[in-house]
């Protein structure tokens, strides 16, 4: 908003400007030709001058550009609605320090014309979420260290010096060396050729010694580290942002509570035992909410707590992978595709362990150094040795920064996949292929209740299959064997 104000300001600032140049011009012709023209005369307007007109030209095609989109922002904007509008119960919460909230962000390292595109993305969602879990491994508790040191140091004797036996002609062997390039003989030779590089005519840079005469510094080195459980940490909320170019930022919202965490004890402590929440039964059921619109389900990520239809509480997770083929080579489409559902059932499955037991670890180191230095140098030249001295203000940084997350569940029955699916990203068409798996307490109990299973000796019916027809295009299913009556 700020730069199309100075846009406008500055096409505003041109055209006044031309308008007070042709004044000026106007009025100074008229006071020149006063004593010979009436009062009355019509004053005789001066040409616009080329200047003028190019200051105008591009002030008008500066104006009409549009800014830059930044997708960091607009995704920084998505979140202040978010949470002073649908979210502004769990904004409310988290300022009186009643739950915790957090928010990470990072970007996809493609643009979506490459075939991976939405394993990047996929990618950037995690890498996001990390950040926000790092947040709270750090509210948890941190251990941080910290140094600073402020050093000045002066000696102007140090200027090095060559050994006599050091400034004899070099081998064959060492002027390979001092050419940099670990290739040998002809292949060198061949390469300098390439380049455009006679190699008779090559020299090697002249040997040259360094020291410090001179230093005066102040630098600082900071490392924390902290280690937290993760088990409860949900995200709730996912965003997405692109610019015109196709880079896009997505942000995720992850929220920890006393609450959660009690709900992911008893349920691992239930064994399906859970009652259902009166306050929840009603609306449609899971199938419905997911399967009526696949593609929204491209913006689904992670993991989330919900009620089904009867008001049982179930987690839901989403798992999504790229198919990474955009040819048209059938057999290579399919086998890709079956093998970016195969990605997306793990992602799925990562999804309850990360939630129901999972500990993560935040180490980040930061130095930061500005120093004033002044080195000596010495180069021996083909007949002599040249000193000199070299003087330079920098500003030297570095940073790591690593976190981690592991999570591991060892017996979780009753999960299933409840729907899978295959769309096309509505923006840029990368197909895009998913799977929601849904643990649902009857459904743990149904699980335990089979792997107790006793079989009974019973008369077996057996059924007369009939051939299905062929046809040369076209969709086909099962037969319903069997009602629902039989389980």
């Amino acid at each position: 908003m700020m730069k199309i104000l100075f846009k406008k300001t500055a096409l505003a600032f041109a055209l006044s400007s031309l308008a007070l140049g042709v004044h000026a011009q106007g009025t100074t012709a008229a006071t020149e030709r006063q004593p010979e023209t009436p009062l009355t005369a019509p004053q005789a307007e001066a040409p616009q001058t080329t200047a003028q007109t190019e200051a105008v030209e591009i002030a008008a095609a500066d104006a009409a550009e549009p800014a830059p989109v930044d997708p960091g922002m607009k995704l920084m904007e998505q979140i202040d609605e978010w949470k002073y509008g649908a979210g502004a119960g769990l904004t409310e919460r988290a300022d009186n320090s009643a739950i915790f909230m957090a928010e990470g962000i990072a970007f996809v390292k493609v643009t979506p014309d490459a075939a991976d595109w939405a394993d990047h993305r996929l990618m950037a969602y995690k890498e996001a979420l990390m950040h926000a879990q790092a947040q709270f491994i750090e509210f948890e508790g941190i251990s941080t260290r910290a140094e600073t040191v402020s050093k000045l140091f002066e000696d102007k004797s140090q200027m090095p010096k060559f050994l006599p036996k050091e400034l004899q002609s070099s081998s064959k062997l060492e002027e390979v060396l001092n050419k940099a390039v670990a290739l040998a003989g002809g292949k060198l030779d061949e390469q300098l050729s390439e380049l455009g590089i006679n190699p008779d005519e090559f020299t090697a840079a002249p040997p040259e010694k360094r020291a410090r005469l001179l230093e005066n510094s102040i630098s600082e080195q900071i490392s924390t580290r902290a280690r937290a459980s993760l088990t409860g940490l949900m995200p709730v909320k996912t965003f997405e942002a692109n610019d015109a170019q196709g880079r896009h930022a997505i942000a995720v919202i992850v929220v920890a509570s006393d609450k959660m965490r009690q709900f992911v004890y008893d349920m691992k402590q239930s064994k399906g035992d859970l009652a259902p929440n009166p306050e929840k039964v009603g609306g449609p059921s899971l199938r419905e909410r997911f399967n009526d619109n696949k593609t929204a389900l491209i913006h689904e990520f992670g993991i989330r707590k919900m009620f089904d239809e009867n008001g049982y509480p179930v987690l839901v997770s989403f798992g999504q992978a790229g198919t990474g083929y955009n040819g048209s080579d059938f057999n290579r489409q399919m086998n890709a595709r079956k093998g970016a559902f195969l990605y997306a059932k793990g992602d799925a499955y990562a999804n309850f362990a990360y939630l129901l037991n999972s500990v993560g670890n935040a180490e980040l180191s930061t130095s930061r150094k500005s120093m004033d230095a002044t080195d000596g140098v010495v180069r021996a030249e083909r007949d002599s040795v040249v000193e000199s001295e070299e003087q330079r203000i920098e500003m030297v940084k570095a940073i790591n920064n690593e976190i981690s997350a592991r999570g591991s569940i060892s017996d979780l029955p009753g999960t299933r996949q409840l729907i899978r699916w295959t769309a096309k990203h509505p923006l840029h068409g990368n197909e895009i292929n998913g799977v929601v798996y849904v643990w649902h307490p009857v459904s743990e109990q149904n699980a335990r209740d089979m792997r107790d299973f006793k079989p009974k000796r019973t008369e077996q019916v057996q059924i007369q299959e009939r051939k299905a027809t062929t046809g040369t295009s076209g969709v086909s299913q099962s037969r319903d064997l069997m009602s629902a009556d039989d389980f």
